[in-house]
C-alpha cells in the first residue's frame, strides 16, 4: 500500500505543478536541460534514425516537437491532462492521456510498430516504471530501440546515497512556484540494467553527460535493443 500511495503522490504533485512546469520549460528555466540534457536526448534518438517514435512520459511535448521537426512520426503519452493538452495544442503528433499502469494493462490503443521508445527523466516511480518498461516490447518492432535519460548516479554518490530506493527532493532548485513535493524512486545503474534486461531488452549501452561550466555529471543515457 505504501508504494501505491507514493505512486499516487507523484501524479498528484504533477497535477498541482503542471502549469509551473509548462512555464519553466517554455522559458528554458532549467540550466542543465538548456545546456546539456535536451540536446543529449535528441541526439541519442536521432543517431538511430527512427521513423516512428513513442515518447513515454512526454510531458508538455517539447521533445515530440523537436523530433517532429526532423520528420519523425511521433506519439506521446502522459498521465497529466494539462501537459497532454499543451502537447496536443503545439504538435500534430498523436497523444494519449494514460498512466503507465494503463499502458501495461493494454488499455491504450497504441500501434505496435514503433522503431524506438524514448523516456526522458520520466521513470520516477517504482512499480509504474517497471510496468512501463515491461509493456514496451509489445509496441516495438523487432530489434526496436529503447532510449532512457535519467539522473547521473554521481548526484547520489556525492551525498553518500547511491542506493536504490525512495528519495526526497523532487522539485529542489526549481523555485518556490513548485509546491507539494513527492518522493521519487532512484535506481543504481546495476538495478537499471537488471530491470531493462528483465523487461526484454539486450545490448544495453550507457553513456553520460556533464555540465559544460561545472564539469558535474548531469545524466546517463541508456540505450537498449529489443531482444
Amino acid at each position: 500500500i505504501a508504494t501505491m500511495e507514493k505512486e499516487k503522490s507523484i501524479r498528484d504533485s504533477w497535477h498541482t505543478n503542471a502549469e509551473a512546469w509548462i512555464h519553466i520549460i517554455d522559458e528554458a528555466g532549467i540550466e542543465s536541460r538548456k545546456l546539456v540534457t535536451n540536446a543529449a536526448i535528441v541526439n541519442a534518438v536521432l543517431q538511430h534514425r527512427p521513423e516512428k517514435v513513442l515518447d513515454l512520459g512526454c510531458g508538455e511535448g517539447w521533445l515530440c516537437r523537436k523530433l517532429e521537426e526532423t520528420g519523425i512520426d511521433v506519439t506521446g503519452l502522459d498521465c497529466i491532462p494539462a501537459l497532454i493538452d499543451r502537447a496536443m495544442a503545439q504538435s500534430s503528433g498523436a497523444f494519449y492521456l494514460a498512466t503507465y499502469e494503463e499502458l501495461a494493462q493494454r488499455q491504450v490503443p497504441l500501434p505496435s510498430d514503433f522503431d524506438l521508445v524514448v523516456i526522458n527523466f520520466a521513470l520516477i516511480g517504482k512499480e509504474s516504471s517497471a510496468l512501463a518498461l515491461g509493456a514496451l516490447p509489445q509496441y516495438l518492432k523487432p530489434k526496436g530501440r529503447l532510449v532512457i535519460q535519467t539522473l547521473h548516479p554521481g548526484h547520489r554518490q556525492s551525498i553518500g546515497d547511491d542506493i536504490t530506493g525512495w528519495k526526497t527532493g523532487s522539485w529542489d532548485g526549481l523555485g518556490a512556484q513548485f509546491i507539494q513535493p513527492y518522493e521519487w524512486y532512484y535506481r543504481t545503474l546495476d538495478d537499471w540494467t537488471r530491470l531493462i534486461t528483465d523487461s526484454g531488452f539486450t545490448d544495453i549501452r550507457i553513456s553520460s553527460t556533464t555540465h559544460p561550466k561545472t564539469g558535474v555529471p548531469c545524466s546517463v543515457i541508456i540505450v537498449a535493443t529489443l531482444a
